[in-house]
């Protein structure tokens, strides 16, 4: 076996550095429909956590003393895709409490399937996505 391969492996959560832990899980409850799962803090250091799921998705957000903005155009995550039954809809949804559309919904045949980009207020990148066939990514 080599690395992963021939494990047992599943996403189990996206870390995103954020600068304001308040207004992050508000932004993701609010806009994205995100349910709190857990939150907590280390004062001694001065970090907080929390976990955000949606579905079986987790994104477990990280707040630290000294965090500086990303390099535009650095190195990193380039974006979060998330599966949904209707992309156009989900988007109009999105659209509808603020969240910001970088590409709007279109067709992709390679994959059977549509898909759009909307961001976060962070300027966090999400792919929504719709498979036509029903089936997953290949």
């Amino acid at each position: 076996m080599t690395g992963l391969a021939g494990a047992r492996a599943n996403l189990d959560h996206v870390g995103i550095m954020v600068p304001d832990m308040d207004q992050a899980v508000d932004w993701y409850t609010s806009k994205l429909g995100f349910a709190l799962r857990d939150r907590w803090a280390n004062d001694a250091i001065g970090m907080q956590w929390a976990h955000l799921e949606l579905g079986n998705f987790v994104i477990e957000f990280v707040q630290r003393p000294g965090l500086i903005a990303p390099a535009e155009g650095g190195y990193g995550i380039h974006h979060i895709a998330i599966q949904v039954d209707d992309c156009a809809a989900t988007v109009a949804a999105l659209e509808v409490v603020g969240v910001p559309v970088m590409f709007a919904p279109s067709y992709f045949d390679r994959h059977d399937m549509d898909w759009a980009f909307v961001t976060d207020h962070l300027g966090n990148v999400f792919e929504i996505v719709s498979y036509r066939s029903g089936g997953a990514h290949e």
